[in-house]
Protein backbone atom coordinates (compact mmCIF):
# COMPACT_ATOMS: atom_id res chain seq x y z
CA UNK A 1 0.00 0.00 0.00
CA UNK A 2 1.07 3.19 -1.01
CA UNK A 3 2.38 5.45 1.71
CA UNK A 4 2.30 9.21 0.09
CA UNK A 5 -0.14 10.49 3.19
CA UNK A 6 3.24 9.90 5.42
CA UNK A 7 6.13 11.34 3.15
CA UNK A 8 7.86 14.05 4.16
CA UNK A 9 6.96 16.98 1.03
CA UNK A 10 9.96 17.94 -0.66
CA UNK A 11 10.31 21.66 -0.65
CA UNK A 12 11.04 22.56 -4.96
CA UNK A 13 12.56 25.23 -6.33
CA UNK A 14 10.21 27.14 -9.14
CA UNK A 15 13.81 28.00 -10.49
CA UNK A 16 13.74 24.44 -11.68
CA UNK A 17 10.17 24.32 -13.58
CA UNK A 18 10.99 28.29 -14.93
CA UNK A 19 14.59 26.26 -16.22
CA UNK A 20 13.23 23.17 -17.99
CA UNK A 21 10.50 24.83 -19.50
CA UNK A 22 13.24 27.36 -20.67
CA UNK A 23 15.58 24.53 -22.06
CA UNK A 24 12.67 22.82 -23.44
CA UNK A 25 11.21 26.21 -25.32
CA UNK A 26 7.98 24.98 -23.85
CA UNK A 27 7.53 21.88 -26.11
CA UNK A 28 6.98 18.38 -25.31
CA UNK A 29 10.55 16.57 -25.11
CA UNK A 30 8.67 12.70 -25.27
CA UNK A 31 10.42 10.85 -27.71
CA UNK A 32 8.50 9.58 -30.72
CA UNK A 33 9.07 5.33 -31.13
CA UNK A 34 8.29 6.40 -35.02
CA UNK A 35 10.50 8.68 -35.68
CA UNK A 36 13.24 8.57 -32.59
CA UNK A 37 12.63 12.82 -32.64
CA UNK A 38 10.68 14.38 -30.13
CA UNK A 39 7.12 15.32 -30.09
CA UNK A 40 7.31 18.88 -29.81
CA UNK A 41 3.45 19.55 -29.41
CA UNK A 42 3.47 22.85 -27.50
CA UNK A 43 3.94 21.57 -23.98
CA UNK A 44 1.73 21.28 -20.79
CA UNK A 45 3.94 19.79 -17.75
CA UNK A 46 7.19 19.94 -16.45
CA UNK A 47 7.27 16.10 -15.63
CA UNK A 48 10.40 14.35 -13.42
CA UNK A 49 11.72 11.45 -15.81
CA UNK A 50 12.45 9.45 -12.47
CA UNK A 51 9.77 9.52 -10.03
CA UNK A 52 10.66 10.94 -6.84
CA UNK A 53 9.07 8.48 -4.89
CA UNK A 54 11.26 5.64 -6.90
CA UNK A 55 14.22 7.76 -5.99
CA UNK A 56 14.60 10.55 -9.02
CA UNK A 57 15.71 13.59 -7.77
CA UNK A 58 14.21 16.87 -8.04
CA UNK A 59 16.47 18.63 -10.68
CA UNK A 60 16.75 19.89 -14.22
CA UNK A 61 18.53 17.30 -15.50
CA UNK A 62 15.78 14.70 -14.14
CA UNK A 63 13.02 17.29 -15.66
CA UNK A 64 11.24 17.53 -19.05
CA UNK A 65 8.26 19.33 -20.63
CA UNK A 66 5.41 17.21 -21.77
CA UNK A 67 2.46 17.68 -23.51
CA UNK A 68 -0.57 17.13 -22.11
CA UNK A 69 -1.33 13.56 -23.73
CA UNK A 70 2.52 12.25 -22.71
CA UNK A 71 1.82 13.21 -19.67
CA UNK A 72 -1.23 11.70 -19.03
CA UNK A 73 -0.09 8.54 -20.48
CA UNK A 74 3.14 8.23 -18.60
CA UNK A 75 0.84 8.93 -15.51
CA UNK A 76 -1.18 5.83 -16.07
CA UNK A 77 1.89 3.64 -17.03
CA UNK A 78 3.28 4.72 -13.73
CA UNK A 79 -0.07 4.25 -11.98
CA UNK A 80 -0.09 0.62 -13.24
CA UNK A 81 3.44 0.11 -11.99
CA UNK A 82 2.27 1.26 -8.38
CA UNK A 83 -0.66 -0.82 -8.33
CA UNK A 84 1.15 -3.96 -9.80
CA UNK A 85 4.10 -3.50 -6.84
CA UNK A 86 1.31 -3.32 -4.42
CA UNK A 87 -0.32 -6.46 -5.55
CA UNK A 88 2.83 -7.94 -5.36
CA UNK A 89 3.36 -6.61 -2.50
CA UNK A 90 0.31 -7.97 -0.30
CA UNK A 91 0.46 -11.61 -1.78
CA UNK A 92 4.02 -11.99 -0.33
CA UNK A 93 4.00 -14.59 2.48
CA UNK A 94 4.43 -13.33 5.65
CA UNK A 95 7.85 -13.91 7.47
CA UNK A 96 5.82 -17.26 9.23
CA UNK A 97 5.24 -18.35 6.28
CA UNK A 98 1.67 -17.36 6.54
CA UNK A 99 -0.27 -15.31 3.63
CA UNK A 100 -1.90 -12.40 4.75
CA UNK A 101 -5.93 -11.93 5.54
CA UNK A 102 -7.73 -12.05 2.44
CA UNK A 103 -5.11 -14.08 0.11
CA UNK A 104 -7.15 -16.58 -2.12
CA UNK A 105 -4.15 -19.15 -2.10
Amino acid sequence: MSNWHQRTPQKRSPGIRRAVWRRDSGLCQHTRVDTGLPCFAPGAVVDHIHNLADGGRDSAENCQVLCQWHSDKKTALESAAGRRKARQARSLPTSRGHRPLGSLE
